[in-house]
């Protein structure tokens, strides 16, 4: 596994408590030393060494990469780009390109422009506009596709966490906990908040990162649904619901490109190919 209850630095100073790391189920520990996959999400507040849960990989995991577009209409200008400066220079000629078709769809725009610069944009743009509308003539818009954007990914994980003692129910209510609590922002003066933790999330086969999984850049955590006993009705001694279903939806802190993409997705390989 990639934490141990207990880390030591390099210069022999503990790194992180095993009440800093909590492993559901408990057998998932034996488990990832023998290579079994899990997925590994660490808080990140001030520091870069949160706390830390282990969990066995939901199934059905996905991931959303999306672009965002939209159209834009290039009219006049498109035409001409699409053309050539031969639809210019040839002109209405016996050689151009310019038909008569082409002067009445233009009329409602070249009528408007005319007609703002008397102080009557809406008569002239009419007047074009029922020749063309006569004559059965739409102006072709030459409409295009325009990038706009790369959409923030969203990442979604399930977990139902049925615990067989009171320990483990002890561990699913702390990692409930630990989620909860790093979802929400905290006071930072009387009219202020501080932002809530980022998220590290990264999928593990038994230590290494799994190069074969997607890699994910820093999240913010943005619902948190929790159902208990959504099958059963029963509890531990001690009052623990058996059941804890949990559903989180991370959203990462930005858009990406491909260089970034890159960064984190080739980060894990280059590790894996050094060791």
């Amino acid at each position: 596994m990639a934490d141990t209850d207990q880390k030591t630095e390099s210069d022999g100073t503990e790194a992180k408590e095993a009440s800093d790391i909590f492993v559901f189920p408990s057998r998932l520990r034996s488990q990832a030393e023998g290579g079994a996959a899990h997925v590994r999400f660490q808080a990140l507040n001030d520091i870069e060494d949160g706390p830390v849960v282990h969990l066995f990989v939901p199934q059905g995991f996905s991931v959303p990469d999306a672009a965002a577009y939209t159209t834009m209409d290039l009219g006049l200008l498109g035409g001409i780009d699409a053309k050539g400066q031969d639809v210019i220079t040839k002109g209405t000629g016996a050689d151009g390109l310019v038909t008569q078709a082409d002067v009445v769809g233009q009329a409602t725009l070249l009528g408007s422009i005319v007609g703002a610069k008397l102080g009557s944009a809406g008569i002239g743009g009419s007047l074009g506009g029922m020749k063309a509308l006569r004559d059965g003539i739409a102006s072709n818009p030459y409409t295009e596709t325009q990038y706009t954007g790369s959409n923030i990914r969203s990442f979604g994980f399930t977990f139902k966490l049925v615990s067989e003692s009171a320990e483990e129910a002890d561990t699913a209510l702390a990692i409930e906990t630990f989620f909860r609590n790093a979802m929400y922002p905290e006071e930072s003066g009387a009219f202020t908040l501080k932002y809530p933790d980022k998220f590290k999330i990264d999928f593990y086969t038994g230590g290494d990162k799994n190069k074969y999984m997607p890699h994910i850049n820093h999240c913010y955590l943005v619902s948190f649904n929790t159902t208990y006993n959504s099958t059963t009705n029963a509890f531990h001694e001690d009052g623990q619901p058996v059941e804890i279903d949990i559903a989180a939806t991370f959203q990462e802190t930005r858009a990406l490109t491909r260089n970034t993409l890159n960064e984190i997705e080739e980060a894990p390989k280059k590790k894996g190919s050094e060791e």
